[in-house]
């Protein structure tokens, strides 16, 4: 079942909001308000927290304009900065969620990016769990480690599945996919290029 009004504030915020599930329908409720059940969408909210994810060695946080020179350094994976960082906005403000900056917990560098991204998947709509990680921070696990922690917030919010869009000759890709849980399936046209498409139910 898609997360209802997934245009509302709600989803991605720091509190731990709970998913009420009934036989037909899929409620918010938030252990801040007075009124438990805010009428949705919420689309300003005084408690709002952007939502940050921590995990043994990372802290993943929404991208700022601080982090432009970083992005414009990650030239194997981002064209152009500016137009990444605008997009990673929109996605926020229309999802909830997108790319979050990865920060490496014992000097606060960033390491790469890492997130939930809603995909058009050959004419669906599909939750996937991506990952960029800068080429000097790469085979240390930083991708796993972080992907796991997106792939738990997804689930705690509602997804019963999730996917990771890999290319057939990006082997590093598709290990992280494997440690996640993930098993390759069919194909897709993504970003010009056909990709495999990775799920992983939940459990």
């Amino acid at each position: 079942m898609p997360l209802p009004f997934p245009q509302s504030l709600c989803h991605g915020c720091a509190a731990p909001v709970r998913y009420v599930r009934t036989a037909t329908s899929l409620f918010l409720r938030c252990p801040l308000l007075p009124n438990k059940y805010p009428p949705q969408p919420v689309r300003a909210c005084p408690l709002y927290r952007p939502s940050e994810i921590a995990t043994e060695r990372l802290v993943l946080r929404q991208l700022s304009d601080e982090d432009l020179p970083f992005l414009a350094a990650m030239s194997d994976s981002v064209d152009d900065a500016p137009s990444w960082l605008l997009r990673n906005r929109e996605r926020h403000r229309r999802d909830g969620h997108a790319f979050w900056l990865a920060l490496s917990r014992d000097d606060g560098a960033p390491v790469g990016q890492i997130g939930l991204l809603l995909q058009d998947v050959n004419g669906a709509r599909e939750p996937e769990v991506a990952y960029h990680i800068h080429a000097p921070f790469r085979r240390r696990g930083f991708a796993v480690e972080g992907a796991r922690a997106v792939l738990a917030w997804a689930f705690a919010r509602g997804h019963d599945h999730a996917i990771a869009l890999v290319r057939d000759d990006n082997l590093a890709s598709q290990g992280v996919a494997r440690r996640l849980g993930m098993t390759a399936g069919g194909m897709a046209m993504h970003g010009g290029a056909p990709h495999r498409v990775w799920r992983v139910e939940r459990g």
